[in-house]
């Protein structure tokens, strides 16, 4: 669904401070209540890539916004799962409280890496979380519920502002299971063919795995 599905004005621009995020979008979203222009998507973010959340999202060119619910990594932990498509989610630098004079919000800043933890490589998407403040989740945790929260906000972009999938793996991702080391990767083999005549080069393709 795009801007136009959404009958938004012309000129129509989405660029919500934290606080106007916080009060006037996730408060009201975690409270049932309705809101006046449906322009944030909700899907479960985690099952994504984020290259892949662009086309999700209902409106954004640079910048795209989404509802989604958080789980937690253990069943009796407080800890989120930050598992992500073909990658993770890691956080960054302190959270940020939302909300004067009592915090009514936190945002988290993350970034993605893609591969598995702890060895991934570092990507240029960005997501900023908002989620609730003084939230009890304990009785979520009695039920042994993984889910942490409903609902928090996030907000996705990427730092070079393009839409970029993660680079190809280098030589070190390869598959183990080859036995070849990046040098060899890089060469030709040569077979002779019997009766022995002239040589044939043949390319040396290696097929890479999944993450």
């Amino acid at each position: 669904m795009g801007a136009v599905d959404l009958q938004l004005p012309p000129g129509f621009r989405f660029h919500p401070t934290d606080d106007e995020l916080v009060m006037h979008y996730l408060c009201r979203k975690c409270a049932s209540l309705s809101i006046a222009v449906p322009i944030i998507a909700e899907i479960d973010l985690y099952k994504y890539d984020p290259w892949e959340l662009p086309g999700l999202a209902l409106y954004g060119e640079k910048e795209w916004y989404f509802f989604s619910p958080r789980d937690r990594k253990y069943p009796n932990g407080s800890r989120p799962n930050r598992a992500a498509g073909h990658g993770y989610w890691k956080a960054t630098g302190a959270d940020k409280p939302i909300g004067h004079p009592k915090p009514v919000g936190i945002k988290k800043a993350l970034v993605f890496y893609s591969g598995k933890a702890p060895k991934g490589e570092k990507t240029n998407w960005i997501m900023h979380e908002y989620r609730l403040a003084d939230v009890d989740r304990s009785a979520r945790k009695k039920n042994n519920s993984l889910r942490l929260d409903d609902w928090v906000l996030c907000r996705i972009y990427n730092k070079k502002g393009v839409i970029e999938p993660p680079a190809e793996p280098n030589a070190s991702s390869h598959d183990v299971g080859s036995g070849l080391t990046s040098e060899e990767d890089t060469k030709p083999v040569i077979l002779t063919p019997v009766p022995e005549t002239r040589p044939m080069v043949y390319e040396d393709f290696v097929y890479f795995g999944g993450y």
